[in-house]
């Protein structure tokens, strides 16, 4: 029997993490909501200390024990009252900044889902707005969404796979990596 969690000459006095290896790392998962051709979405309470006002997909940060589809889920429940189905992993999206400005880098997940069911409920996250695909491309996103949101809503466009560096203050994109991959398999 292979011991598949010590491979052979493995030292268990080995620090493996450590730094470079370990960082902080918050990380969130949001999804786009599809109801009757348009999505349903979050703007956020200008009470917000982080990015007020801004429209973006329901979402929050991964607990414990959980996975990114599961928080899309619940954070979805919890802001909106609602459910979905047909889900599809649409992006992830790694924001790295440089220690001096904050001490942790960001990987989001993105997913959309079809309206399956639930009332509208309020939240003090914000307000719900249903926008059409060309009226998302107008509003006031977030810097790294805004960079993807395209790939985000098409639904030819594969998994979106992003890396975006933040200047010194944090404050500016400076350097971006975006890749898409294939949705479906080519014929052979």
């Amino acid at each position: 029997m292979v011991n598949w969690y010590k491979p052979r000459g493995y030292n268990l006095s080995m620090a493996i993490n450590t730094d470079p290896n370990v960082h902080n790392l918050v990380i969130c998962a949001n999804i786009f909501v599809r109801k009757d051709g348009k999505y349903l979405l979050l703007k956020r309470s200008e009470k917000k200390i982080i990015a007020p006002g801004i429209i973006g997909p329901f979402g929050g940060k991964v607990e414990e024990n959980e996975n990114p589809l599961q928080t899309a889920k619940r954070e979805l429940f919890e802001e909106a009252g609602l459910t979905v189905n047909n889900v599809r992993l649409e992006a992830v999206i790694l924001e790295v900044f440089p220690k001096s400005a904050y001490p942790t880098n960001w990987l989001i997940f993105y997913f959309s889902g079809d309206y399956e069911s639930g009332e509208l409920a309020g939240t003090e996250e914000g307000e719900a707005v249903l926008l059409d695909p060309e009226q998302i491309l107008k509003e006031n996103l977030f810097p790294s969404l805004g960079k993807t949101v395209r790939n985000i809503l098409s639904p030819h466009d594969g998994t979106v796979f992003a890396t975006f560096k933040w200047d010194g203050e944090g404050k500016e994109i400076i350097e971006e990596q975006v890749e898409v991959c294939v949705r479906s398999v080519p014929d052979y």
